[in-house]
């Protein structure tokens, strides 16, 4: 109906498969039932201007042109077949007590590498759900991370970064860069009472995870005319919090 724009991973070694749950069990997070494939078909139909068949190779696409189309065949056989996921299924798994868990709990597809429990590359998604953790900074912590984490935002507002990060745009920091929320969000996360509430609400965010690192293109450096060169500037405003003498206070206990 119209013009798509959209993002794309490609993995060079494996296949995206769903992740272990785990001590979660049968259900959570991306369900096998969820995910949707073409029904077997076949259309014959020409064209005068003919089909544009575009094939990659070593990095590089190229096209050929026919008249027919290419979904012209039958009698296939096999079970590698492409398939489609609505976001708006994922199942979310959080803390219902403390602490601001692990990303990896937002994992809809993973492709994992020789050594265990490394990806190659994790398709990690940030959905509307409910917030509870008690006593909790509850946006992601300052980190760096030994993966490599390039995010973007299809539609909303990314809670650790409101403004300056738009549809449509992307970040990366790449393994073991120091990041986390800005300014605003952190004074706001730090200020406002632990109680339930619903966030992310109209936004979709996502990460592409690796333990690879990821190069940027020259097109992305110097030709697409949308880098964010103030972008460091979202952390001015930070100061140090660090209280030596500040302790946990104790725990109540009740005869």
């Amino acid at each position: 109906d119209g013009l798509t724009r959209g993002y794309m991973l490609e993995v060079y070694d494996g296949h995206f498969t769903l992740p272990d749950l785990g001590p979660i069990g049968a259900n959570g997070l991306a369900n096998p039932r969820d995910f949707l494939i073409p029904t077997a078909a076949f259309e014959e139909r020409k064209i005068a201007d003919g089909f544009i068949v575009f094939n990659k190779f070593q990095g590089h696409l190229f096209s050929a042109r026919q008249l027919h189309s290419p979904f012209d065949v039958v009698a296939w056989h096999g079970n590698y077949t492409p398939y489609k996921y609505n976001l708006d299924n994922f199942c979310v798994v959080n803390s219902v007590s403390f602490d601001h868990l692990d990303p990896s709990i937002f994992t809809v597809l993973t492709c994992q590498s020789n050594k265990p429990g490394t990806a190659i590359a994790d398709f990690v998604i940030f959905p509307p759900r409910w917030s509870v953790q008690e006593h909790t900074f509850r946006l992601p912590y300052y980190h760096r991370n030994c993966m490599s984490e390039f995010m973007g935002l299809i539609k909303g507002a990314y809670e650790a970064k409101e403004d300056g990060f738009c549809a449509g745009g992307a970040t990366l920091h790449s393994m073991m860069t120091p990041h986390g929320p800005d300014a605003q969000g952190f004074h706001k996360s730090s200020t406002i009472p632990c109680e339930p509430k619903r966030v992310a609400d109209g936004t979709m965010a996502f990460m592409f995870e690796s333990s690879l690192s990821l190069r940027v293109t020259r097109w992305a450096e110097e030709g697409c005319g949308r880098r964010d060169l103030s972008y460091h500037s979202c952390w001015d405003g930070l100061d140090s919090h660090f209280d030596p003498n500040w302790k946990p206070a104790k725990p109540s206990v009740s005869s």
